[in-house]
């Protein structure tokens, strides 16, 4: 069954209290480690997060103009401006501060806003050897839809032709040679995280690796 709205703000509100645990646990040498998201360090995916909730929607506009009106590459400057020279504890009692739901929270569907909330937290913990067991409908309400996600996202080029069976968790996508694999290992590479990709087989697993490999991650 499809995640309503409703579920998908409770889900995305549990893996964001979930997160700023996390965070309270980290050492401080821990902020400045490389995440999966290529150039950036943990704290710059806090950052991003913080960026995103705290903007004002009215200047996203000018944003976007000055870095040719790309997401992604606006989204790193700014993600990255945000949380330069900041002490852990100040980017924690902001990730704490902040309405989780505004910015960018406003504007994006609440399942897209859990995928965005679970994958970040994961480009963390998996950068940083921090495996967790997540909660199995978070997962599954993270994956309705992802494979159709495409524009600046790349999940459906990467998905097209190709059947997803999960193998810890009820849930399966499309048809064709068999991608398998943990459904948080599958949302991570759906989403271009190289990372996750030792973890998949399947008759499939090469013809995706090759799409994730040749594709940029998104990070906005």
């Amino acid at each position: 069954m499809s995640v309503t709205r409703a579920e998908a703000r409770r889900l995305h509100d549990e893996e964001n209290a979930d997160f700023s645990a996390y965070l309270h646990t980290l050492e401080p040498t821990e902020w400045d480690e490389p995440s999966l998201c290529e150039g950036w360090r943990v704290r710059d995916v806090v950052g991003h997060i913080l960026y995103g909730n705290e903007m004002r929607l009215s200047t996203l506009p000018l944003r976007l103009a000055r870095y040719r009106l790309s997401s992604d590459r606006s989204g790193r400057v700014y993600s990255i401006r945000r949380a330069e020279g900041r002490d852990p504890s100040e980017l924690v009692a902001a990730f704490d501060a902040r309405d989780p739901w505004g910015g960018t929270g406003r504007i994006f569907p609440p399942r897209l806003n859990l995928v965005d909330r679970l994958v970040h937290h994961q480009d963390i913990r998996r950068a940083l050897g921090h495996r967790r067991a997540i909660p199995e409908r978070r997962v599954v309400a993270a994956l309705d839809g992802t494979p159709g996600l495409g524009f600046v996202f790349g999940a459906r080029r990467r998905a097209k032709g190709l059947a997803l069976r999960p193998t810890d968790v009820e849930w399966q996508w499309g048809s064709g040679p068999e991608v398998t694999g943990s459904g948080e290992a599958i949302l991570m590479a759906l989403l271009g995280r190289q990372a996750a990709l030792p973890e998949l087989g399947g008759e499939g697993a090469a013809t995706f690796a090759d799409r994730v490999r040749s594709t940029q991650p998104v990070t906005a």
